[in-house]
């Protein structure tokens, strides 16, 4: 029987807020690594607010070894829908409609990504 060595993988969680956005890197057992913070209201559409999360957040990857030891991205939104994958009508925050936020990210990273609520991921910890 052999063993899954999970000591050098890692995961980006994102917490999104209405004002800010903050970032790190947690390994498994959940011990935060790196992080950091952007504006999210600084960003009138998800696109341009996706590539500046990408530009902050890209130095943390290289730093973790690529993302070959990443095994995603986790992130916790105002409502967001954990099972469509979206952010719907988030009242505060700047990009209004239905947006396929995890797919969005997925495609950027080019890791799989998650999304929940806030509250449910703040509720988990």
């Amino acid at each position: 029987m052999s063993l899954v060595d999970l000591s050098k993988n890692v995961a980006l969680g994102i917490d999104i807020g209405g004002t800010n956005t903050k970032f790190g890197v947690v390994n498994h057992r959940g011990e935060v690594l790196e992080k950091g913070n952007i504006r999210t209201d600084a960003y009138p559409t998800v696109e341009e607010y996706i590539d500046a999360l990408y530009e902050a957040v890209h130095p943390l990857i290289e730093s973790h070894g690529k993302e070959k030891n990443f095994d995603g991205i986790g992130v916790g939104a105002p409502n967001a829908n954990y099972y469509t994958g979206t952010i719907e009508q988030a009242p505060n925050l700047p990009w209004k409609g239905t947006i396929p936020f995890a797919e969005l990210m997925s495609a950027k990273f080019g890791l799989p990504c998650t999304i929940t609520n806030d509250a449910n991921a703040a509720a988990i910890g």
